[in-house]
């Protein structure tokens, strides 16, 4: 068993971050090799020595922390030949340490230092020590004015400017430029000994801990799973080419629309910040004026406190506020025009994560498979997970809110296909409540599924007792949505009346629902006997700790335990989905690919005109995706020829 480590000047490969050192243990000896990088450009100065990649291939067994981004650091080092990880073959002698302690604990801090703090029991003296001389160096070449590209908000390297991590960790570099290129008596409190070594020491110290827990979680894992070891760990590892791909290919973002979008947030930001500062004759809203506005000179009843005991202005306060001043015309509309504000203003936010390259209009966001403590995959720079379908979340219960919303721009229309591409959407149907019918064995519930019901629909029949002949009331099937993810979720019963407005609505729904009401109090009773749920599949969930409120004690927050059960289900379906359609472009349609993940719905970029016998034949791989695990789970397919927003189902009838 070999590990290895990288380090390099950013995460972002596309937009010029450079891999400027390697290093690898073998659980006897350290190998390592660096390359100087130009203080100027941030490029690397030279190439690695062949011999690394004799080092890297000759392992039996190649281990890494977060090995998808040390495979794409090996690739741009010139180790790796960048086709080379894009076939599945490439990845059955790697692991990465993330997936095995996600296998074993998956409410873990999965960053090196806090598993080397928890499981090996020792400090990171190590990345402490870097820390400390690369900010000194950072100090000095500022003082010094040198002009060097060190990675601040002053530095105009691509790869700088789109990092979202702690800028000092990409200048680590930085302690052997310094030794070389600063003359010994400008440097008197950095000593030539501790600017040679402390990268290589920190190096090793990655590559030893690394390795150490990997025996370790063998260990444990091979003890509690067995045989069955090996399937669990292929959930995450047989999709390892498949993200590596998306990664490297990118999404297509239409900038021209996405121009757009700034411009109308940035225009209603400035707009509705105005009238909120009229309405409430305050000077600036701040959190802290805020307070005060409300509490003290409204007199309003706080609905929520933070951990310090003070009132909470969160969204979700301020719109429970309003029941409080419906009296008061300009009370009222100050909070309304103040929850729009802060919509268009996170909504700008995203935006901005979007912008590119624009010599390409592509982003490359990371795709991590261990990125949430169920089985879900997560994004990050930036996280496609946010470009929902969501609508107007205000539309039924605050239409003036709405009215301020409708001129808020979708998120999906900043993406779409490139010029000659089409893009083919396929979503599950209602994917978490089928599994979750099925988990609890509602059988109702699944005869109503395969009667082509909609889920929110038959539960709002069934407790407002509609007439097959009428359909329910908008409201009627609000509240159902609202006890269909209570459900889920763990919503405490007096939350789902209070919001339903129905009191003794819980005790309808148990009557209606005996079965789902069981597993849920038996999931609650298996979680405090040994602390964690099982997917569909047996992929173990730990249940984070909490403070029970009346009890003052530690917990497992036990309520979740039906919703890890559910969105573990919901991952490892879409992951299997993920490798079959892979596959069929592999084998039967090179021209199509996965262009995107998110959440239940996958996003594929096909040739315009693309035989229609294509679409077929990837609804029927998802759908089977999930029937492998006994989920019965329609998909629909929807055509995008220009922008996301825009695509339009595909009939299966026609």
């Amino acid at each position: 068993m070999l590990t290895v480590d990288t380090e390099t000047t950013g995460i972002h490969f596309h937009l010029g971050a450079t891999t400027f050192a390697i290093g690898a243990y073998d659980g006897n000896k350290f190998k390592h090799q660096t390359v100087d990088v130009d203080p100027y450009t941030r490029s690397r100065k030279g190439s690695f020595r062949s011999s690394v990649r004799k080092c890297v291939t000759s392992t039996d067994l190649l281990v890494c922390h977060n090995l998808g981004f040390d495979i794409r650091a090996l690739v741009e080092a010139g180790v790796y030949d960048p086709e080379e990880p894009r076939y599945a073959s490439f990845w059955e002698n790697k692991i990465d340490t993330t997936e095995l302690a996600h296998l074993w604990c998956s409410v873990d801090d999965l960053a090196l230092d806090k598993l080397t703090e928890k499981y090996l029991g020792r400090g990171y003296a190590e990345d402490d020590e870097l820390i400390k001389v690369v900010n000194k160096c950072r100090s000095l070449v500022r003082q010094l004015k040198l002009g060097w590209s060190i990675a601040d908000d002053k530095c105009q390297h691509p790869a700088v400017i789109a990092s979202t991590r702690k800028r000092n960790r990409s200048d680590f570099w930085l302690p052997k430029a310094v030794l070389y290129g600063v003359k010994s008596a400008l440097r008197s409190s950095l000593a030539p000994r501790e600017l040679a070594s402390v990268l290589i020491r920190y190096l090793k110290a990655d590559c030893v801990n690394t390795h150490e827990l990997a025996q370790m979680y063998f260990g444990l894992l091979t003890e509690r799973h067995g045989d069955d070891l090996e399937r669990l760990l292929s959930i995450n590892r047989d999709i390892s080419h498949v993200t590596y791909k998306m990664q490297q290919d990118g999404v297509h973002v239409n900038e021209r629309a996405l121009s757009e979008a700034i411009e109308s947030c940035e225009h209603w930001i400035s707009r509705l910040h105005q009238k909120s500062l009229e309405l409430s004759g305050l000077d600036k809203v701040t959190n802290h004026t805020l307070v005060g506005l409300l509490y003290d000179d409204w007199n309003l009843e706080p609905v929520a406190y933070t951990e310090k005991k003070s009132p909470k202005t969160d969204a979700a306060s301020l719109l429970a506020l309003r029941d409080q001043v419906t009296e008061d015309k300009r009370k009222f509309k100050f909070l309304g025009v103040e929850l729009s504000y802060r919509k268009y203003l996170k909504k700008l936010q995203y935006l901005n994560t979007y912008r590119t390259n624009k010599a390409r209009s592509i982003l490359h966001p990371n795709l991590n498979k261990t990125g949430t403590s169920t089985t879900r995959c997560s994004s990050s720079d930036p996280n496609i997970q946010q470009v929902s379908k969501a609508g107007n979340p205000y539309e039924e219960d605050a239409p003036d809110i709405a009215r301020y919303l409708r001129y808020s721009p979708s998120l999906r229309s900043c993406f779409g296909p490139e010029k000659g591409r089409w893009w083919l959407d396929c979503d599950y149907s209602q994917l978490q409540l089928r599994i979750f019918a099925f988990v609890t064995q509602e059988q109702e519930m699944m005869d109503a599924f395969d009667r082509g019901w909609d889920a929110h629909d038959y539960v709002a029949r069934r407790v407002f007792d509609v007439k097959d002949s009428e359909k329910p009331t908008s409201a009627q099937r609000r509240i159902a949505k609202n006890v269909n993810f209570g459900f889920i979720f763990g919503a405490a019963p007096k939350r789902i009346e209070q919001t339903a407005g129905i009191p003794g609505l819980w005790d309808t729904v148990l009557r209606l629902f005996p079965n789902a009401h069981d597993f849920i109090e038996q999931t609650k009773q298996t979680i405090k006997a040994r602390g964690y749920v099982e997917t569909i599949g047996g992929y173990p969930l730990e249940l984070r700790d909490q403070i029970n409120v009346w009890t003052g004690r530690l917990e497992k927050a036990a309520h979740a335990g039906v919703n890890y059960i559910v969105q573990g289900a919901e991952g490892v379906i879409v992951k299997r989905a993920m490798k079959l359609c892979d596959d069929y472009f592999v084998s039967e349609y090179p021209e199509g690919r996965i262009v995107l993940q998110c959440h239940d719905e996958l996003v594929f970029s096909m040739p315009e005109r693309f035989p229609k016998k294509h679409c077929w034949a990837i609804c029927e791989l998802m759908e089977q995706a999930a029937s492998d695990y006994g989920i019965k789970a329609p998909v629909d397919p929807e055509l995008c020829t220009s922008r996301w927003d825009k695509a339009v189902l595909i009939r299966r009838d026609k």
